[in-house]
């Protein structure tokens, strides 16, 4: 098999003007590459709850008295909050996941697709 990818290699080498250059990609595996869009997205997550609730927070204090304003505000504070609770919630999950199935567990993704060594 591996001859097979030097042969390809070579061939997509040799039909380029220029040199390829290769791609040191931090995924080793399918798996990697999902872990790191889990975390990405967790992260956003977080970083856009966070400036909700900023936002809300200051709608709340520029309102000065007005009850629909403060109305207004008080829901897009307390959407904010749930939507942080969501996020803390699936961050939650995923450590739990990774705790229980972790790299002892017997549902390895890893080989699907390889991105290392060709």
């Amino acid at each position: 098999m591996n001859q097979l990818k030097d042969i390809l290699v070579g061939v997509v080498q040799a039909a380029t003007a220029t040199n390829v250059q290769r791609i040191n990609l931090p995924f080793n595996n399918l798996a990697d590459v999902f872990g790191f869009l889990i975390n990405v997205v967790l992260g956003v997550g977080i970083a856009v709850t966070i400036v909700f609730l900023i936002l809300g927070g200051i709608q709340y204090i520029t309102a000065k008295g007005d009850q629909k304003a403060a109305g207004a505000a008080r829901e897009a504070l307390t959407n904010a909050v749930i939507g942080f609770i969501v996020v803390i919630g699936a961050f939650t999950i995923r450590t739990i996941l990774v705790n229980v199935v972790g790299k002892q567990g017997n549902l390895d993704v890893g080989n699907v697709v390889n991105f290392g060594n060709y």
